[in-house]
């Protein structure tokens, strides 16, 4: 029984450690929301999550090497972030770039085949954002981070 104690107690430090050890990076790479996180960020969010797992149960892997999986993960990240800051090409090839697949109320289905999308899927995305018919828009852009923005068409 002592012996289940101790590695109980082990967890708990192992854990904590763990925790400020997040708790640092996430405050280090900026990131205050899930919705500032890009797909590559959401990426590093569910891989380090078995990395940290696997540190903090002892399961395969010393915490030393859970602290050293995730610095090199998120090394990797924060450098693509600074290189998107830098340059454009870089950052639509590590973040995407925004997709037209509605002009002048009209869908682009070449676009939207592309982007793995049905007509249904953009008109329940404009009807989220308050626009009932297609025909009321100027522009549909599929953003990179997979949400939509919709510009109405100007009256008169």
């Amino acid at each position: 029984m002592g012996d289940a104690v101790g590695g109980e107690m082990e967890i708990v430090v192992r854990a904590t450690v763990v925790y400020w050890f997040l708790w640092l990076v996430v405050r280090g790479t900026g990131k205050r929301s899930l919705a500032e996180l890009t797909p590559l960020d959401m990426l590093l969010v569910v891989v380090l999550g078995d990395i940290v797992q696997q540190g903090v149960t002892q399961e395969a892997m010393s915490l030393t090497g859970a602290v050293v999986g995730v610095w090199v993960f998120v090394g990797w990240t924060m450098l693509g972030d600074a290189l998107s800051r830098r340059s454009h090409a870089v950052a639509d090839l590590l973040d995407g770039s925004p997709v037209v697949i509605l002009k002048d109320g009209e869908p682009l289905t070449d676009r939207l085949d592309r982007e793995r999308m049905t007509l249904e899927d953009l008109r329940e995305a404009a009807r989220q954002e308050g626009y009932g018919d297609l025909g009321d828009l100027e522009w549909g852009i599929l953003e990179p981070d997979g949400r939509f923005s919709f510009i109405a068409r100007r009256s008169g």
